[in-house]
């Protein structure tokens, strides 16, 4: 075979390559879009706090308005990076990886608008397993065109956001979950496919995607222990009795321990456009178990701890479940509402 002959076959098989190449995720797709992730999962509750919006449906529009504005922001710059990229590499986007892009959009989109519900709707609790979910499903969507390991990886994040809704992992749990994910798994996982596209076997891979998901799960079951200790207040519990001669304007940390059978008046307020009337009811309950609260200030902070049990955050373990409003329409007795619901915490 001539030269000019064996010239052309190597620049037929390197264009094949390059076509069958071209799509892929570029290495700052992964990290500007993991470092913002995790920038949003620790910034939006400090910023949007309760104390700062005190109405749910402002601090709800806000924080979903600064997730968008920082996404869309991330995206833009994400999208001229890799335009800029491909120029110096003398390529173009192809038309599946543009259409690749606007399902990974999509999905993104599909996440603010989630959060946007459950904040209104109720099961904030799940958004974390959500989320990790469908980012699982854009990995592995875009690891069928592309690399691979991207599939392995988005059947990882599949798993975690299910078994972690599934085994109801500890809000918090979730959330430093989500952090380390996108914080410290994506910008591994830009050095880690490099090294996993050309000839890698299923083995490689295979080792590969443990040694990224001990990366992910090692520091989050380390910072969550850590969390738990340091919620652990160090001053000694005042039984509720001692506390109720105590003066009004006690300053600084403070628990309170109320014991079982303690009454706690429940109330109960009730507003629709369907029904007017008192709309609130008071109803006495007593405490099945010692309850333990912190103090701040003479203001509750949120930490409470059942019996000997772990020190928890209302806002993470607190519960509504097996809710259940039904109604009855009889001649004897005429309209009837029924309302069920058991509040209980989480480990």
């Amino acid at each position: 075979m001539s030269t000019t002959a064996n010239t052309q076959l190597e620049a037929i098989h390197a264009m094949m390559a390059s076509g069958h190449r071209s799509v892929r995720i570029e290495r700052h797709t992964l990290l500007l879009w993991g470092l913002a992730a995790a920038f949003l999962i620790l910034a939006v509750e400090v910023i949007f706090s309760k104390q700062r919006f005190p109405e749910i449906w402002l601090r709800s529009l806000s924080a979903n308005a600064f997730i968008a504005v920082v996404l869309t922001a991330v995206a833009i710059w994400d999208y001229r990076l890799t335009h800029r990229a491909r120029r110096m590499r003398d390529e173009t986007l192809s038309f599946v990886q543009q259409q690749l892009m606007k399902v990974w959009w999509l999905l993104v989109g599909l996440i603010v608008l989630i959060n946007l519900g459950m904040n209104f709707f109720g099961g904030g609790y799940m958004f974390y397993g959500v989320l990790l979910t469908v980012m699982g499903v854009a990995f592995y969507v875009h690891g069928l065109f592309s690399q691979q390991m991207l599939a392995w990886i988005g059947v990882l994040l599949i798993g975690l956001g299910l078994a972690s809704v599934a085994v109801k992992l500890p809000f918090a749990l979730m959330e430093w979950l989500a952090f380390f994910v996108f914080g410290l798994g994506l910008p591994f996982l830009a050095l880690l496919l490099p090294r996993t596209e050309n000839h890698a076997t299923h083995q490689r891979r295979l080792l590969a995607a443990l040694a990224w998901l001990t990366l992910v799960l090692v520091p989050t079951g380390v910072v969550y222990e850590w969390s738990k200790r340091v919620a652990r207040p160090d001053v000694p519990a005042t039984e509720l009795a001692v506390f109720q001669r105590q003066p009004q304007t006690v300053r600084g940390l403070q628990v309170v321990r109320l014991p079982a059978g303690t009454l706690v008046p429940v109330q109960i307020e009730i507003t629709g456009d369907v029904l007017e009337g008192a709309g609130t009811a008071l109803l006495p309950m007593r405490l099945a178990r010692p309850v333990e609260l912190v103090l701040r200030d003479g203001e509750l902070d949120g930490r409470f701890r059942v019996g000997d049990d772990e020190w928890k955050q209302r806002l993470y373990n607190l519960r509504v479940r097996m809710t259940d409003l039904s109604a009855l329409l009889r001649s004897s007795d005429g309209p009837q509402v029924t309302l069920k619901a058991n509040f209980g915490t989480e480990n």
